[in-house]
């Protein structure tokens, strides 16, 4: 590891280098170690770049400017300040630094993984030199940030203001690039429909040597617990946040008689997480596991449970129903965001309409009666078919050349 104001200044650019056919520069304050979907897509494309000679950088925020090389992939960790509610994650404020790194690494595309402050960062320090600039949709501001905002009915018209500007800033950000990528066909329609024209739809796929069913899997999670043979164990593993609508789950499972009621396991942490503990306490068949880094064990955890419920609105990957699916799981899940896209043609789910805890305890009866070996095959005989990430990253590497080929475009 060094610092990045001692490395030195390449004398050739990369592709002298090393040869490859495109230069890719990602840039993304959405990185650090409590991350989810992004950083699991970009250390993900830093494997598969490896694999496939793509000249590959990556600037993130941390505490010190300093670079690293981590599987083949230049990281440049540039100093930010912690962000005070959201203390894993910091900010990129230096469009000089962000200069420094473009003049070293000459990227012929620009990846850009943050809607806020980064696209202007980056654009100031395009001044001099321009490049080619794709935006990846990774969060949807309207229902992740806007809505969960303002929740009460008796302020709809501040509500209505909150969503209205968010649609603004998406609208103004994603039309500057030259392409922006979404990670499901619902969220590629609605970009869309703010008038961001120039979208592409690249579903993000999930490690299938890592999940993927298991036979021999003891049921480890189900004696650790304590929970009866009979109750199926209902599955969530994401942040704890009221943009998720877990209370809507909880609701549901209320609604339900004992004897059908799932024993509700959910794995992660955030803001929520008081307020999950309180519903534990007052409720049976709930347990509340922490943060799971390590992808095997998660794996395991997946493949220990009966079934997945997906309950965030705003997912525009919907990564955690790949990898449920891929290990077997049959999916209960929300209508919205990337949720329906994920699981459509697969017997192995049921929708639910969101905000409707009735519909919820429906879609969890349904799928408590499908549960058998068939179903769980059926789930990950869909996840092989349709979330590789093979399919994923040979989408996107056509997609940077595509985009460099035909230069800047604003």
């Amino acid at each position: 590891m060094r610092r990045l104001d001692t490395a030195p200044v390449c004398s050739a650019p990369p592709a002298a280098r090393r040869g490859s056919r495109v230069r890719i520069l990602d840039i993304t304050k959405f990185y650090s170690a409590a991350s989810g979907g992004v950083r699991t897509y970009l250390d993900s494309k830093i494997r598969a770049f490896q694999e496939r000679g793509i000249d590959h950088a990556l600037i993130i925020p941390g505490e010190r400017d300093e670079q690293t090389v981590e599987g083949g992939t230049r990281v440049y960790r540039l100093a930010g300040p912690v962000i005070t509610f959201s203390p894993h994650y910091r900010l990129l404020v230096s469009a000089r630094a962000i200069e420094r790194v473009l003049r070293i690494e000459q990227p012929d595309v620009i990846e850009v993984g943050s809607p806020f402050l980064v696209p202007w960062l980056v654009a100031r320090a395009m001044r001099r030199a321009p490049v080619p600039t794709v935006g990846f949709y990774h969060s949807d501001l309207v229902r992740t940030f806007a809505e969960p905002l303002v929740p009460e009915r008796a302020m709809a018209g501040l509500r209505l203001i909150t969503r209205n500007a968010a649609r603004s800033w998406v609208r103004t950000v994603y039309r500057r690039f030259d392409l922006t990528i979404a990670g499901s066909a619902s969220v590629a329609a609605d970009l869309r429909s703010l008038g961001v024209t120039n979208v592409r739809c690249v579903p993000l796929g999930v490690d299938l040597n890592v999940f993927a069913p298991d036979a021999r899997e003891p049921p480890r999670l189900r004696e650790a617990l304590g929970i009866d043979d009979h109750r199926p164990i209902a599955l969530y593993v994401g942040r704890f946040c009221a943009e998720k609508r877990l209370d809507v789950v909880v609701e549901a499972v209320t609604r339900l008689p004992d004897a059908e009621r799932p024993h509700l396991l959910f794995v992660g942490g955030g803001p929520g997480k008081a307020w999950l503990e309180a519903m534990a306490a007052q409720l049976d068949h709930v347990s509340i596991l922490p943060f799971v880094l390590d992808r095997l064990e998660l794996a395991t955890m997946y493949r220990n449970a009966d079934f997945y419920i997906a309950a965030g609105p705003g997912e525009t990957f919907g990564l955690a129903i790949a990898e449920a699916m891929a290990c077997g799981l049959p999916v209960v899940a929300v209508n919205r965001g990337a949720a329906p896209d994920r699981v459509a043609g697969c017997p192995a789910s049921e929708l639910y309409r969101h905000g409707d805890a009735a519909s919820c305890a429906r879609a969890i009866q349904r799928i408590a009666r499908k549960l058998s070996p068939e179903i769980r095959s059926a789930a990950a005989r869909h996840s092989a078919r349709v979330h590789s990430w093979d399919r994923t990253f040979d989408a996107l590497i056509d997609l940077y050349e595509e985009v460099a080929g035909r230069g800047v475009r604003a």
